[in-house]
C-alpha cells in the first residue's frame, strides 16, 4: 500500500474523535487561566492559581504551556513529560487532557508550541500564541531546527523555575509523531524515555546527517502505543500509522538506536492514550504512585 504523504496532516481528513474533542474543550474552558506571555510567574503562584499557564522561553522565541502536579513545591526534583498534539495543534487542550488523567502522579506536564506536528495546512497562526511579528519571523526558517533549539530552552526553563529533571519524557500522537520521532532521533540525550502514540513518520527532519551519534541512543527506550479499538476513519489512520512505525523502527535500527517496542492498548479508540502513556512513564521512574 502506498503511504499518503498528507494523511493525518489535516484534521478534516482524519478528525479527532468527538468524545476526545469535547473532553479537551470542556477541560480547557473550565480550567485554563490566561497569564502574561512575557514573564514567568512565581512558581508558588502558578501551582496555586492555574492548572495550565503559557510562557515564552527565557532564551528563545518558543512559547510553551505548563501544568504543575498537585502538591508541587520547590526544593525537590520533579519528573517532566513533554506532550505533543496531533495535527489539530490543540496544545492547551491536549495538555489539559494529560493533566486530568495525571491524577496525583508527580509529573510536570509541558506542551511546547512546536512547528513540526503536521503539515502546511495546519501550520497557521490561529493555532499558536506567537505574536504576528514572531510568526512572520518563523516563516522562512527550518522548523525542525526551531524546535530543536526551542525545546532545549523550554526544558532549561522548566528545570530552573520548577525543578524539572534534566532529562524528560516525550510523547505525541498521530501527526505529533513527526515531532516525536525527530526529537528522539536528533536528540536522544534529552529524553528519559519516548512514547509515540499511533504516530506518523515520513523521515521529516531526518537525514543521515541529522541522526544523532550520541551514545545515549543505544539505550533510549522508545515504546510505541497503539489504540486497540479504532473506529470509522480511525481504522485507516491506524493502518497508516502502523506502516509508518515500521519505517521509524527500521531507521532506528540502521542508526544504532535501541529496539523500538510496540504495545496495543485494548478497547480504546484513536487518541493521545493519556492513561497508557502516563502509566508507562511512571513504570520508568522506578517509584511507586503515592496513595490518593
Amino acid at each position: 500500500m502506498t503511504i499518503d504523504p498528507n494523511l493525518n496532516d489535516d484534521p478534516a481528513r482524519c478528525p479527532m474523535p468527538a468524545s476526545i474533542t469535547l473532553a479537551m474543550t470542556m477541560c480547557f474552558l473550565l480550567t485554563v487561566v490566561p497569564v502574561a506571555l512575557d514573564r514567568i510567574e512565581p512558581a508558588t503562584a502558578l501551582a496555586a492559581s492555574a492548572p495550565t499557564s503559557v510562557y515564552r522561553a527565557s532564551t528563545h522565541t518558543m512559547r510553551y504551556h505548563v501544568a504543575l502536579p498537585s502538591g508541587w513545591q520547590p526544593g525537590r526534583s520533579w519528573p517532566v513529560i513533554v506532550v505533543i498534539p496531533d495535527a489539530s495543534r490543540a496544545f492547551e487542550a491536549n495538555l489539559q487532557a494529560f493533566a486530568t488523567a495525571r491524577g496525583n502522579r508527580p509529573f510536570i506536564l509541558v506542551a511546547p508550541e512546536v512547528l513540526t506536528c503536521g503539515g502546511a495546512r495546519t501550520r497557521t497562526i490561529e493555532h499558536y500564541s506567537y505574536t504576528a511579528a514572531e510568526w512572520d519571523s518563523l516563516q522562512n526558517g527550518d522548523d525542525f531546527a526551531f524546535d530543536d533549539a526551542g525545546i532545549a530552552a523550554v526544558l532549561k526553563d522548566v528545570h530552573d523555575k520548577w525543578g524539572g529533571t534534566t532529562k524528560a519524557f516525550l510523547t505525541g500522537w498521530e501527526a505529533g509523531g513527526h515531532t516525536v520521532w525527530a526529537q528522539a532521533f536528533r536528540h536522544p540525550e534529552r529524553w528519559q524515555a519516548v512514547a509515540p502514540v499511533t504516530p506518523n513518520y515520513q523521515h521529516r527532519g531526518m537525514t543521515d546527517a541529522t541522526f544523532s551519534a550520541a551514545p545515549e541512543r543505544a539505550k533510549l527506550a522508545i515504546h510505541v502505543l497503539r489504540c486497540g479499538a479504532p473506529t470509522g476513519d480511525n481504522v485507516t489512520a491506524a493502518t497508516f500509522a502502523e506502516q509508518q512505525t515500521r519505517l521509524a523502527a527500521a531507521d532506528a535500527r540502521a542508526h544504532g538506536f535501541a529496539t523500538v517496542t510496540t504495545e496495543i492498548v485494548p478497547g480504546v479508540d484513536h487518541g493521545p492514550l493519556c492513561d497508557a502513556v502516563l502509566g508507562w512513564f511512571e513504570s520508568r521512574t522506578g517509584s511507586s504512585r503515592p496513595a490518593r
